[in-house]
């Protein structure tokens, strides 16, 4: 019953609602800017992201006024500075017309969250079918980031399914597989795909990260060929985009300036309801970071016996630690579904010892209590709305209720180390 119940949420939160926004979601801009690289135009000039518009997909009015006066980007993030990488992967969709494009890519996102649970139920040794597996399916139709992804039709979904495919390559030492997985997760998002390079990076496991950044070398080499070859001037919009996404008022931006900005998950959103001073909650946020970072590091290369079940916690800690210092929207939080598959496998005590799986219980509880929600992004619309104003002039409501994701990733990565901790062994090789 809670399996068919989840598979309900997840559709009607999901799929369908993305079938329901043709003419705009996150996907509508790297689909155009992917057809404006295509005909050697500028893929991130605002100019050409209304001159490539779809004549199928509505025109909004807001377009061309916030053109006009130039805050295009800094209201609604279009058009978006992904790495020109991506416009190689995407060309295959975007040579199609909007009205096919759209319907199209609704089946490789829910495809590809199929092969995302596939691969994990694989890598943690969830199969055959068990109540546990069955528990991490449910779970995992539950997760909310992943509802906010599939409905925004964000790329991120493409690029966690391919990780976690290319994680279960690795696990069966498929290296040159694994390598090219991860070349697309990285090509679509640098952020996503890097973790997964940087961990076999430092496991010492290097074809994989080798052809990974090889691969990603000649899909951003193409895409430079295409634009140098119809002399198109990308970089100074590139850096235009990128700069006034990140900006005072911006969706990435984590100050009061942005009334969306408990929609993050980087620990910047905590940092600065605490501190109020928008350079020292980033110091903060990276530093913690850094510190938790380094411990991470100490704890993998101290375990000298890297198993699967071993692979796995130190693969979720890291994507988890991810999320900490760099721009990250909630539907990132599809990251989180490492962990769980971690947290149930080691929930099962399968080579694991009595804190390990403590430690996996705690995990468990924390993603299953926030993540199944999108609680920061619902409790904004329901104080604009005029609910808690009892409470929210209260320090604890502005410091930690509202940032309550961001903090939830900051102890998930505690409790996520402090497994490793228990599990970790001296080595004795070489550093």
């Amino acid at each position: 019953m809670l399996l068919l119940g989840a598979a309900a949420e997840f559709t009607l939160r999901g799929p369908m609602r993305f079938a329901h926004a043709a003419n705009f979601n996150d996907f509508l801009s790297p689909y155009i800017q992917t057809r404006a690289w295509m005909s050697g135009a500028d893929p991130y000039s605002s100019q050409n992201l209304l001159r490539f518009w779809p004549p199928d997909s509505a025109r909004f009015d807001f377009l061309v006024r916030d053109y006009a006066n130039g805050t295009l980007v800094h209201k609604h993030g279009i058009p978006t500075a992904y790495p020109l990488s991506a416009f190689t992967l995407i060309a295959p969709i975007a040579i199609l017309p909007w009205h096919i494009a759209h319907p199209v890519w609704l089946v490789i996102t829910v495809l590809s969250f199929a092969l995302t649970v596939i691969s994990l139920l694989a890598v943690a040794d969830l199969l055959p079918l068990s109540h546990l597996s069955l528990l991490f399916f449910t779970l995992a139709l539950a997760l909310a980031p992943f509802h906010t992804a599939l409905a925004a039709g964000s790329i991120v979904t493409v690029a966690v399914a391919v990780s976690a495919a290319a994680v279960w390559a690795a696990s069966r030492r498929h290296e040159f597989a694994a390598g090219l997985l991860l070349a697309a997760a990285i090509g679509l998002k640098p952020q996503i795909g890097l973790p997964f390079c940087f961990y076999y990076l430092v496991r010492r496991i290097w074809r994989i990260p080798a052809i990974a950044l090889a691969a990603v070398a000649a899909l951003f080499a193409f895409a430079l060929l295409r634009c140098a070859a119809s002399g198109t001037p990308w970089l100074q919009n590139y850096l235009y985009d990128a700069r006034v996404l990140l900006g005072p008022g911006s969706l990435g931006d984590f100050t009061e300036a942005d009334p969306l900005r408990f929609g993050l998950l980087n620990f910047h959103v905590a940092a600065y309801a605490i501190l109020h001073n928008r350079q020292l909650a980033t110091i903060a946020a990276l530093a913690i970071a850094a510190v938790a970072g380094v411990i991470w590091l100490f704890f993998t290369l101290r375990n000298s016996q890297q198993n699967a079940a071993t692979a796995l916690l130190s693969l979720s800690t890291l994507v988890t630690l991810s999320l900490l210092p760099v721009y990250h929207r909630f539907y990132d939080g599809t990251l989180l579904i490492f962990a769980l598959a971690w947290s149930l496998s080691a929930w099962s005590g399968k080579n694991w010892n009595g804190p390990a799986r403590s430690m996996a219980r705690a995990v468990f509880i924390v993603i299953v209590l926030v993540f199944l929600v999108p609680g920061g992004t619902a409790l904004t619309q329901l104080q604009q709305a005029g609910h808690f104003a009892a409470v929210q002039n209260y320090w604890w409501w502005k410091a930690l209720i509202l940032p309550h994701e961001s903090w939830s990733i900051l102890l998930l990565s505690l409790l996520l180390l402090r497994a490793m901790q228990t599990v970790s062994q001296p080595s004795t090789e070489p550093l």
